[in-house]
């Protein structure tokens, strides 16, 4: 049967995926078949946190940007870029989820259906235990992201967010460039330190040549430096 043409592009998507591309290819094509793909404006709400959770979704092009609100005061956890997914955990466990996520710059995801993909894992044991594996990855990015907050110095904290979030769909080549939507207020808010001094430290790596920052952009540009920089505990978003 011949696939639906976004059913191809969700599958080149998922294959370049850090988080999915060591799934057999038959479990790739399944998961594909599933997806709908939907394009979102710049700033468009895709969840609200609260509410009712009933789909997977996986960044196709574009960045979805995690966040909540607590009293008035914004709190950004992650800008998620293409490869990456959101959901995952609340699918499986029918909880509301309490952040909201939503389209930052012209954004495309693919959507599954989360009833469609639970009774897809059901089928196929080999994907339940990948799911979990991708749970286990999240755990360790949450603890090494607060780890990071008491103990590592800022640069070296900038350095593995901007990487974490560069690595979800692709491979690093050390001569390559990745550009990065993200604002520095954004960035500053992940990492819990003001955006005067996540500025200041933006400066020194892009003097250093290897960052360049734009209009709601950040351009990695010398991949081997930063990784150097970054040390071991880099983990894709």
């Amino acid at each position: 049967m011949q696939q639906r043409p976004e059913s191809t592009r969700f599958r080149t998507c998922l294959a370049a995926s850090v988080h999915f591309r060591e799934l057999p290819a038959d479990d790739l094509d399944r998961i594909a078949s599933l997806g709908r793909i939907n394009a979102l404006k710049d700033g468009q709400l895709l969840y609200r946190g609260g509410g009712k959770l009933d789909s997977l979704w996986v960044v196709l092009t574009g960045s979805l940007r995690i966040s909540s609100t607590d009293d008035g005061a914004e709190f950004v956890y992650a800008v998620l870029g293409p490869g990456s997914f959101f959901g995952l955990g609340y699918i499986l466990s029918s909880k509301q989820l309490a952040v909201s996520a939503s389209a930052y710059g012209a954004t495309e995801v693919a959507a599954i259906d989360g009833a469609q993909f639970l009774e897809l894992l059901d089928k196929s044991p080999r994907l339940w235990r990948h799911v979990g594996g991708l749970l286990a990855d999240r755990l360790s990015l949450a603890m090494m992201a607060v780890r990071d907050i008491s103990s590592a110095p800022l640069d070296k904290r900038i350095v593995r967010r901007l990487l974490g979030q560069a690595s979800g769909g692709r491979d690093l080549h050390p001569g390559g460039r990745v550009e990065l939507r993200l604002t520095q207020s954004d960035l500053a808010a992940m990492l819990g330190a003001s955006r005067s001094k996540v500025n200041a430290e933006l400066k020194r790596l892009e003097s250093a040549r290897m960052i360049e920052v734009g209009y709601r952009t950040i351009a990695l540009v010398s991949l081997q430096k930063l990784h150097e920089l970054a040390g071991q505990d880099v983990f894709a978003f």
